[in-house]
């Protein structure tokens, strides 16, 4: 082919014919910044289609993580709420024996043989260990430029606040668990002595332990935190 340009260009220059010869090297020139021109577009979609297969493949991981996610926090507010319903009962079938002498009565035999099992469900502990990598190795690296819906890239943004207060709440219940009460229900409830059960002690710690299982539920609502989880789950949800 460049045999073939140059030998006209040789044929119009020995016939003089300039005006021509300018004509075609203009043409010529033209031709080659379309060819250039072409090859970048070209290029161009093949990056691109490279970067969408990339984005793809990450918006499956993250759908994945947070399927996964989303179920085992629903998995522990239900827990939860157990625990919590558990722990009022408790309160409120303590209340109906003398805490000074809690024998069993008329009046309150009915409710004895609940306490071990309530005492049980609400002192038990259900912890959230969300998956995180995807979205952590997305954010910390320029991979997350690969993230094109700008709802989405705003929303993975704001997680991780999002995520780190129900973490942070969920700790403190934990911390008064281990650190608190279990050392005290460790000396004074094992071996079996229900009479520590009724103990003034016993009581400030049921009614902490109500408050953190409450907060625990709460701040999930009022945090966004499962609604937030949702609408990630939606945005990455493949349409093939």
């Amino acid at each position: 082919m460049s045999k073939f340009f140059r030998r006209i260009r040789q044929e119009l220059l020995s016939e003089n014919k300039f005006s021509k010869y300018l004509l075609y090297s203009i043409g010529e020139v033209v031709l080659v910044v379309i060819g250039i021109l072409v090859a970048l577009q070209i290029d161009n979609w093949n990056e691109r289609q490279k970067e969408e297969k990339k984005e793809q493949a990450f918006l499956k991981e993250i759908n994945l993580d947070f399927k996964s996610n989303k179920e085992q926090l629903d998995s522990i507010v239900e827990f939860n709420k157990i625990s919590l319903h558990a722990g009022r009962r408790l309160e409120e079938i303590l209340k109906k024996f003398d805490a000074q002498n809690p024998v069993v009565t008329e009046t309150n035999k009915m409710y004895a043989d609940s306490i071990g099992l309530y005492n049980r469900l609400a002192w038990r502990n259900k912890s959230f260990n969300p998956k995180n990598g995807t979205v952590e190795a997305l954010l910390n690296s320029s991979s997350f430029d690969l993230i094109t819906n700008d709802t989405l890239r705003r929303n993975l943004i704001a997680w991780k606040d999002v995520l780190g207060d129900y973490l942070e709440e969920e700790a403190f219940g934990m911390q008064f668990l281990f650190n608190e009460y279990g050392p005290w229900a460790r000396a004074n409830i094992e071996p079996e002595n229900a009479m520590a059960l009724f103990s003034v002690q016993h009581q400030n710690f049921l009614f902490k332990r109500i408050g953190d299982l409450n907060n625990n539920v709460i701040m999930v609502r009022e945090e966004g935190l499962s609604q937030m989880m949702d609408e990630i789950i939606r945005l990455t949800e493949s349409h093939d």
